[in-house]
């Protein structure tokens, strides 16, 4: 009887974790303690334990764990070595919970997956309903309980599991249904600017059809195949016509640029090569005509700031060069009503207006000009990833062995922007990427032993035959390239959670699946 009540409160304990891990940080904290605390007072050491020798994915969390611990000895910064032992804590409880407890049944995944997929609809809704009734959201901000980035990971999750979720139970309605969600989803993702949601959707997928094909019926594995190759020719065919708009120089920008006004007024052709829908932002300049026009057409200050930050200088002369005209009296005529409110907002171009997939290339775009033209990073996401992940790379070549230690990793790395003067140099920006993390944090010894624990795990295991575990595990690790997914609460969780329990799910005894792959 005490044992049917431990697995009745486990399994609403795994609902409300799955679901409460993208709203609250003190719910998921409080969620997770009570999970190790009925699992530690049911007291059934022996039965958990038997065959831990088999146990392979646990130990790579424990050896995850203790590489963290081993690695304090040494740290300068011991205090935050500490906070960041205390902060993975759900690396280590979570997988000794899951891992040691028997799997779902049937009803209860069905259970877990309908709390977990249902809080993420609703707070999907949340986030349109801020969206659309705040004015000039930030979309990082859209989103209010988590970041932006680890949602977005849910979402690819929550996609996965309602994708195989249909197919395995065939009923018409879940079609219906699941397939509504899905379109939801991505919607939202295109609200929330997470483009690398749809690069992690479609890696994940496209591993997952070479991987898996032999599963397959021979049409259904035609479908598939014409759908991500016409996907991949789409995209690429999409750069290219993007890639030509944005660098073919226009008329405006080709031959002996004129030198004055129709007013007489003389032009500033800064010749710094910036280029920008065609043309050259700086060139065709004439600031005295812009700032008497803008006079006339708006109340808004010519030298105020915008919601941007900027001063409404640079944004419309921008916006100006997008229109392909001068930036002068008559450039200004073009201008509509709607492109003046949109140049108050701060918005710099005529294509960020778009809900189109033109308005984030068009963005790389002018990130890789301004580093091109003046090795800017500020503002600009990617490139101050590139950034980061140089500045760490030289941090992991000065400790290549054993590292920094598990409480260094910050403090060295703001220390090395500042002596190379980097532009990030301030900030509290250090890697965003896992993967260099933990080098930096353990050098390669550390970084291997980690790695080869889970290597090992999932061969003997044979965790790769499970299509959701390998969905989650592709999710899990894409997401570490560009971001430092196990610095955060919401990130710890999903990794913990989603690997441990596809897992026990995928091998319900883990102790008579020990081939390879």
């Amino acid at each position: 009887m005490r044992a049917k009540i431990h697995s009745k409160i486990y399994a609403v304990l795994l609902c409300l974790l799955a679901g409460g891990m993208t709203t609250s940080v003190y719910f998921t904290n409080m969620v997770w303690v009570a999970l190790f605390a009925n699992w530690f007072v049911e007291w059934k050491w022996r039965e958990r334990f038997a065959g831990f020798r088999q146990r392979y994915l646990l130990q790579a969390f424990l050896i995850a764990t203790a590489v963290h611990l081993l690695w304090l000895v040494g740290t300068t910064d011991l205090a935050y070595g500490l906070h960041d032992l205390q902060k993975k804590l759900p690396l280590l409880a979570i997988p000794l919970v899951v891992l040691t407890t028997p799997a779902p049944s049937r009803k209860e995944q069905l259970n877990i997956l309908t709390c977990y997929v249902g809080t993420i609809v609703v707070v999907s809704f949340i986030g349109i309903v801020r969206y659309l009734t705040i004015p000039d959201l930030p979309y990082r901000d859209i989103v209010p309980y988590i970041s932006h980035i680890r949602f977005s990971l849910n979402i690819c999750l929550a996609m996965v599991l309602l994708a195989y979720t249909a197919l395995k139970i065939r009923k018409w309605w879940f079609y219906w249904v699941g397939g509504g969600v899905m379109l939801w989803f991505v919607v939202f993702l295109t609200v929330l600017h997470s483009y690398t949601a749809f690069i992690i959707l479609y890696i994940t997928a496209v591993t997952l059809l070479i991987a898996y094909r032999h599963r397959m019926g021979p049409r259904l594995r035609r479908i598939l195949l014409t759908v991500a190759g016409a996907v991949t020719l789409a995209v690429g065919g999409m750069t290219g016509k993007y890639l030509y708009d944005y660098y073919h120089l226009q008329p405006l920008s080709t031959g002996t640029p004129a030198a004055v006004t129709a007013n007489g007024n003389p032009y500033l052709h800064r010749k710094d090569g910036l280029i920008e829908n065609g043309n050259y932002v700086h060139w065709y300049v004439c600031e005295k005509e812009m700032r008497q026009e803008w006079a006339k057409r708006s109340d808004y200050p010519f030298d105020s700031l915008t919601s941007t930050g900027y001063t409404v200088y640079p944004a419309l002369l921008r916006y100006l060069n997008g229109l392909g005209t001068t930036k002068d009296s008559v450039g200004m005529t073009l201008l509509q009503p709607r492109d003046i409110a949109a140049i108050e907002k701060g918005i710099a171009n005529p294509v960020y207006q778009r809900r189109s997939p033109r308005k984030l290339f068009y963005v790389m775009f002018y990130e890789y000009e301004n580093y091109r033209c003046y090795n800017s990073v500020n503002n600009f996401s990617v490139l101050q990833r590139l950034e980061l992940w140089k500045n760490g790379w030289q941090v992991f070549v000065q400790h290549p062995l054993l590292g920094v230690g598990t409480g260094d990793v910050v403090a060295e790395c703001h220390q090395r922007l500042r002596d190379t003067d980097s532009p990030l140099a301030g900030t509290d920006m250090h890697t965003h990427n896992q993967y260099l993390n933990f080098l930096i944090a353990f050098g390669i010894v550390g970084f291997l032993l980690i790695a080869v624990a889970f290597v090992r795990a999932i061969r003997r295991n044979r965790l790769c035959r499970s299509v959701l575990f390998t969905a989650a595990l592709c999710i899990g690790l894409i997401s570490f390239v560009s971001e430092d997914t196990l610095e955060t609460l919401a990130g710890i969780v999903f990794i913990a959670l989603g690997s441990c329990l596809l897992a026990r799910i995928a091998t319900p005894n883990p102790t008579n699946s020990t081939s390879d792959c």
